[in-house]
């Protein structure tokens, strides 16, 4: 009978260590939930340019043949608008196509009061009439991406707005309002009040965007 009961008794507390590290792993996922930044941007028009590139010469032939620059196309733009409650202070971007102008990537920059983006990068992808630019970067310490779909023939324009909810590591509220409050701990008491109380309307904003997303 014992050598019947021991297996039956191994079995069931392995299950239930296996039910208790899923309890556990739901929990820390709960408790590690990405907390996300409002965004409202003004898109005006973005400038079209040509950039040539200058092709490497092929060194492996008898004669070495002279360089030649492949024409790609850039655009460059600007943004206005909020960015997590905060006021965008200044935010531009370039990006040039790659190989039939469907992908291609890019540079930016965006700053507030709080800070600015390190190492803005943007990838982007042109399917049909519809540009997609995917915005990755570092700000207030911690990840930051978000992305803006406008038209392949003209990105922006003339009272475009874009919003959306740009993907961040902050675990909560409490984390994002520490960030800003250590960014802007020189600057004047009145100052950091006033823009403490503009990020505490960040989680009301996700909350509206979610219940009432915008029309496709």
């Amino acid at each position: 009978m014992r050598r019947k009961t021991l297996p039956w008794l191994l079995a069931l507390a392995m299950t239930s260590a296996v039910v208790s590290s899923v309890a556990v792993g739901s929990r820390v996922a709960a408790q590690e939930e990405e907390y996300a930044l409002f965004f409202r941007f003004e898109v005006p028009p973005a400038i079209p340019g040509l950039t040539i590139i200058q092709d490497q010469p092929t060194l492996d032939l008898p004669i070495v043949q002279e360089s030649k620059g492949t024409t790609k196309r850039t655009m460059n733009g600007t943004l206005r608008g909020t960015l997590g409650g905060l006021a965008i202070v200044q935010a531009a971007y370039t990006y040039i196509t790659g190989v039939g102008n469907h992908t291609g990537s890019g540079t930016f920059t965006l700053s507030t009061k709080a800070g600015a983006v390190d190492n803005g990068r943007i990838l982007m992808t042109s399917e049909g009439q519809k540009t997609t630019l995917l915005f990755l970067g570092t700000y207030l310490g911690t990840h930051l991406s978000f992305s803006l779909v406008g038209d392949s023939a003209q990105f922006g324009g003339n009272n475009v707005v874009m919003t959306g909810l740009a993907e961040t590591d902050f675990s909560s509220h409490e984390r994002y309002a520490a960030a800003i409050r250590e960014a802007i701990a020189t600057l004047p008491g009145p100052v950091q009040q006033e823009l403490l109380a503009q990020a505490d309307q960040n989680p009301r904003l996700v909350r509206d965007y979610q219940q009432h997303p915008p029309a496709p």
